[in-house]
């Protein structure tokens, strides 16, 4: 091998990878927005249901300071009906008192694609 082959396929090798991470990056915004435009409209648009916490785990991960964490609930669906569901979400640092074992919270829900989708109310969305 030669030192033009090489370099040709050091360029090569390197461009495949950009190639590789810019669509990673770009799957991952889109799926980050879409998920966030489905919580914003689940807020805006969902039916009351009120929850009582389980359990709350907090994760890794924080957003502009707000903490990420599970909540384990127990939610009371407008009809009676009563469902267990984990959220996930961001809770400002100031409303982690209301998030605890055995508190009611309330919260929205909404059916998306035949699946009961579950939001809390005072969430953190930037």
């Amino acid at each position: 091998m030669n030192t033009i082959t090489i370099i040709v396929m050091l360029v090569i090798f390197s461009s495949m990878t950009a190639a590789v991470t810019i669509a990673f990056v770009v799957k991952t915004l889109g799926a980050n927005k879409k998920r966030y435009t489905q919580r914003k409209t689940i807020l805006e648009q969902g039916t009351s249901a009120q929850a009582v916490i389980n359990s709350i785990q907090q994760t890794n991960a924080q957003m502009d300071d707000q903490p990420e964490v599970l909540l384990d609930l127990t939610v009371t669906m407008p009809d009676g009906k009563v469902i267990s569901t984990v959220v996930k979400t961001f809770i400002p640092i100031v409303n982690i008192p209301v998030f605890q074992k055995g508190n009611v919270i309330e919260g929205k829900v909404m059916s998306i694609d035949n699946e009961q989708k579950f939001e809390v109310v005072g969430s953190y969305l930037p």
